[in-house]
């Protein structure tokens, strides 16, 4: 077997917050998170009172102690890395990392990245990432490297059912598939012959609706603030470097609508990525991600605490959407067909493409969670393919899936268990 590479940590950026180390009874602390009282009442869900959400604070000393380099430890089977004067035990699986690097080789991807962690604790753990086009660059797990596309609808849906958006009321639409236009965003009875509910339009990431609905209930102030609590444009605390994710939401009302739609300029990392699957994951909160999970000859750092990004209510009902992105929806073909460790496991997620034409540049997103009613993992896959290509993101995140409960025992629907083979 070749030697395991960790080459997504050693990203040189900019703006940075460290910290992300496993701190004491992290199931504990998300369970107090959850237990914040709801900021939003029942449907409709109360413009007035979006749900608190505690700002990062700045790392301690003992938190911006440096990692250094991870390796693997072939003795203890591990990773490890300098931390200090001591050395730090990673959170990451060699056996997932190693699959899931070569998952990306196989398919010759040009760029591509995958991350998967625990929704609950924030341990991470894989970073793979491999780029046929650049054998060179490291970094692409933690780098804002892509366009979010419609990821950045998460956001949107949030910002609107916060402000008493029915997921399930209909809005007529036609045209936007590919190009929005000012004209698309008003009511015309003779052409608006398709209508679609929030929770479709999430699933089948129909443009127009998000833009329309943006149009009309959201102002860019108020989805600048979302987007800053879904942790864009603020550092996001961990052990490695991560760039920060962007998200520029301008003051022009069409421009704001279309940046809502997931047209706008918005990158953000797959690490982020993976947290955003997470924070609905959890019911709302937003549990920092950790890759240092033990220590030995310098003190374990505290962790951060997690925080409320959304109300419950509202992280349900993203929840729903994002089942059916992968029921009815956008991803309902990539995972129409899974190998036997995903067979009856329920995947919630959020699909994104955009392509840019001078350089040619296909991207593809895939976030989730799994499983949808117990979550237990949460994924991001992002392919940079060119013209031609042999795998896009949903078919390389599902493989993730099934890498992931290969080993281990899955409690589906009504309480029962699956033990899930080992390939």
């Amino acid at each position: 077997m070749k030697p395991l590479r960790l080459s997504a940590l050693a990203l040189p950026v900019v703006a940075l917050l460290l910290g992300g180390v496993a701190g004491p009874r992290a199931d504990d602390a998300l369970d107090a998170a959850r237990a914040v009282p709801a900021a939003v009442s029942p449907e409709p869900v109360a413009p007035e009172a979006p749900a608190p959400a505690a700002a990062p604070r700045a790392a301690s000393r003992a938190e911006r102690l440096p990692l250094g380099e991870p390796r693997l430890d072939p003795v203890v089977g591990r990773f490890v890395a300098p931390l200090g004067a001591g050395r730090a035990t990673l959170t990451l699986d060699p056996r997932l990392q190693e699959k899931l690097e070569r998952s990306l080789e196989t398919y010759r991807v040009p760029w591509g990245a995958t991350v998967l962690l625990e929704p609950r604790s924030g341990r991470v753990l894989a970073l793979a990432e491999h780029s046929r086009a650049e054998p060179g660059r490291r970094g692409l797990a933690l780098s804002a490297m892509a366009p979010a596309a419609s990821l950045f609808k998460i956001v949107t849906a949030a910002a609107l059912l916060e402000k008493g958006a029915s997921a399930d009321g209909e809005v007529c639409w036609h045209g936007g598939k590919r190009r929005l236009d000012p004209r698309l965003l008003r009511d015309d009875p003779r052409r608006d012959r398709s209508c679609s509910s929030l929770t479709t339009a999430f699933g089948h990431s129909t443009n127009v609706v998000f833009a329309k609905l943006a149009d009309r209930d959201l102002d860019p102030a108020t989805l600048r603030a979302t987007a800053e609590r879904f942790l864009f444009n603020v550092p996001i605390a961990f052990s490695r470097p991560v760039e920060v994710s962007s998200a520029k939401v301008p003051d022009d009302p069409f421009d704001a609508a279309t940046t809502a739609a997931g047209f706008g300029s918005v990158r953000l990392s797959p690490l982020h990525a993976a947290l955003l699957a997470a924070i609905v994951a959890n019911g709302g909160v937003f549990v920092p991600p950790v890759l240092v999970e033990d220590a030995a000859g310098t003190p374990l750092p505290e962790g951060l605490a997690p925080w409320r990004v959304v109300d419950e209510q509202v992280a349900a009902r993203l929840a729903g959407m994002m089942r059916e992105t992968v029921t009815s929806g956008t991803a309902r073909r990539a995972f129409r067909r899974v190998a036997a460790p995903l067979r009856g496991v329920e995947v919630a997620g959020k699909t994104g493409s955009l392509a840019d034409v001078r350089p040619f540049r296909d991207y593809s997103w895939f976030v989730g969670y799994a499983p949808a009613d117990n979550p237990q993992i949460a994924v991001a896959t992002v392919i940079v393919n060119d013209r031609l290509w042999h795998a896009r993101a949903p078919q390389v995140a599902k493989e993730a899936l099934e890498a992931f409960f290969a080993s281990r025992v899955v409690h589906v629907g009504g309480g029962a268990i699956r033990t899930a083979a080992v390939r």
